[in-house]
């Protein structure tokens, strides 16, 4: 009897985590038209934080924001 009980409390304890933990990106991703060439951003919704993609190097501050 027991048995049943714990499986449905393990099952809403990981839906739990995932949906704490996992599925709320503080980041929106936009893509930028720099020229011709798209750059991909990164905002933080909660402090407006922005870092754009370099290839090679990795995600930058970017240094345009205010």
């Amino acid at each position: 009897m027991k048995k049943p009980i714990v499986w449905v409390a393990a099952v809403l304890l990981l839906l739990f985590a995932f949906s704490m933990l996992i599925y709320p990106t503080p980041y929106k991703y936009l893509q930028y038209m720099n020229g011709s060439s798209i750059t991909p951003l990164k905002v933080n919704t909660i402090t407006g934080h922005t870092q754009r993609y370099v290839q090679g190097v990795g995600w930058v501050d970017d240094t345009n924001t205010q």
